[in-house]
């Protein structure tokens, strides 16, 4: 394949992740199934985050033996991080919400992290020019689908350049092939929904610059993946 074929299929990608619509309106109501989930799709979303503690399996793989500088963006409350940041990591947390960011904070405190570890970053990812550098891991679970697809690809491109070379890259991706009322549901509250499925999943992560690791389906639709991203050499070579 030429330079010039490759660079055109990945515009295509790129253009083809940017139709990708959103099912969001902050202020109406969500309804499945005939049911009144809640009047307004922001309050819930809200809440949503707040009480979200589930761990990424990947990410708690790194619990005990931690990279020493992680990244989390879309941190919330730090389930997936603060483990890391208690066994020795220092990890930059951004999110956009200083409400989730002061849970975290508030949360390290009583797992008795050392707040030497910890620095928290408030801010829209997808406005910030850098989040920084030589990180050795970047944690960015269920953060990804709820960017708006024209910012996707930038987004990528900041977080592959924040790694170090052989640098991992841990998160979550939806595409279409999730649960159809898992998908309004989700959908209703700002999550998008890539065409492809693995096939998508494995092109997000090779066009933006890494090699998969693992991929593997989740219970709730969509994928988790690892990656590791490909050295100055290998992209050159």
């Amino acid at each position: 394949m030429t330079t010039a074929t490759a660079t055109s299929n990945k515009n295509l990608f790129w253009d083809s992740v940017e139709k990708t619509e959103s099912g969001y309106v902050p202020g109406d109501p969500i309804i499945i199934n005939g049911k009144l989930l809640t009047n307004k799709a922001e309050n819930f979303r809200n809440e949503m985050f707040r009480s979200c503690t589930t761990i990424e399996r990947f990410a708690a793989e790194c619990f005990m033996t931690p990279p020493k500088r992680v990244l989390d963006l879309g941190a919330g409350i730090g389930a997936n991080t603060r483990p890391m940041a208690k066994r020795g990591a220092h990890v930059t947390a951004i999110d956009s919400s200083k409400e989730l960011l002061q849970i975290f904070a508030n949360q390290c405190v009583a797992d008795g992290c050392p707040k030497e570890n910890i620095r928290l970053r408030h801010g829209d990812i997808t406005i910030m020019k850098s989040y920084g550098e030589n990180f050795k891991l970047v944690v960015a679970v269920d953060i990804l689908s709820y960017i708006t697809p024209k910012d996707l690809h930038l987004t990528m491109e900041k977080i592959q350049k924040c790694l170090a070379d052989k640098g991992i890259l841990i998160g979550t991706i939806f595409t279409t092939d999730t649960d159809p009322t898992m998908r309004i549901f989700m959908g209703k509250m700002g999550a998008h929904f890539y065409e492809g499925g693995k096939k998508f999943t494995e092109q997000l992560l090779t066009k933006s610059g890494f090699s998969v690791e693992k991929l593997e389906a989740r219970e709730e639709g969509g994928f988790r993946f690892k990656a590791v991203k490909v050295s100055t050499e290998e992209e050159s070579s």
